[in-house]
């Protein structure tokens, strides 16, 4: 059964700025919370926490070597709240890392049988991960890979991190999740109109697998693209250059006058 529906549980994204300097302010400003500083990272000179009832809801990051770039990171719960924020503040952004989380009410040991056989079948890379608290995390895909997924046990990390409040999680939810780090420029600002649904159609395989196992039907989305061959490139701008012009003569003289005016000009009249 599901328990929670699809719902982005990690949120990093990268956007351009005339002001980076203002961003953090206006951010917890529109989040309703207060900064703090932190270190920079990854090659970001500064770095901001915002933080609302005592937790930590985004960090950003910013004064990097590309002037005017700003890095924002949401995980968990504050996902929920924050994104759709971030999405209205800042449209024109670019995705490094989604993650799609769905949490069922099941027996895990089912579950992973069945994702290991999905694996198996389709020659896919997997792991899985146990601890001696009864933890369990199963990998599927390329640690490398565009889309990698992972099944655990959510009701057990919970109490492990909480445990005082160890009576008020229910038992036996599992967690279903994609994560997505795209590499290419057009699908990370392709991921920053995309829903948590959305996100599992990323792969061919993750489609399937959320088809198959909680019936989501993700489209799926294209994240490689063909480069146009050199033939093809020259009639496209061919095309953007003399079209005006040669419609203006068919216009004066018809159709087949330029054919063959076309044709003599590039020496292809005489017979072959």
């Amino acid at each position: 059964d599901v328990y929670k529906r699809q719902r982005h549980d990690w949120y990093e994204m990268t956007f351009d700025t005339v002001d980076d300097e203002r961003v953090p302010g206006s951010l917890a400003l529109a989040l309703g919370g207060v900064l703090a500083r932190i270190k920079g990272r990854n090659g970001y000179a500064t770095g901001w926490q915002i933080e609302s009832d005592g937790e930590t809801i985004a960090t950003v990051h910013g004064h990097s070597a590309r002037a005017g770039e700003v890095h924002v990171t949401v995980t968990s719960d504050a996902c929920d709240r924050v994104v759709p924020t971030l999405r209205t503040l800042y449209p024109t952004h670019r995705v490094s890392r989604a993650d799609s989380a769905v949490d069922l009410v099941a027996d895990f040991e089912e579950l992973d049988a069945f994702v290991l056989e999905f694996a198996e079948a389709r020659g896919l890379t997997h792991s899985i991960i146990r601890n001696s608290e009864g933890g369990a995390t199963r990998y599927v895909g390329s640690p490398r890979s565009e889309t990698r997924m992972r099944l655990y046990k959510k009701t057990e990390e919970l109490r492990q991190k909480h445990p005082e409040s160890n009576q008020q999680v229910q038992d036996g939810i599992c967690r279903f999740e994609l994560v997505a780090r795209p590499g290419k420029r057009a699908v990370k600002e392709r991921l920053s109109h995309m829903s948590a649904e959305d996100v599992w159609g990323l792969s061919q395989w993750s489609a399937d697998l959320a088809s198959q196992l909680i019936g989501l039907d993700a489209e799926r989305v294209a994240t490689h693209f063909r480069r146009p061959t050199d033939w093809t490139r020259a009639l496209h701008f061919l095309g953007i250059q003399y079209e005006p012009m040669m419609q203006r003569r068919i216009d004066a003289v018809g159709l087949e006058s330029v054919r063959s005016e076309v044709l003599a000009a590039l020496g292809l009249d005489r017979p072959l």
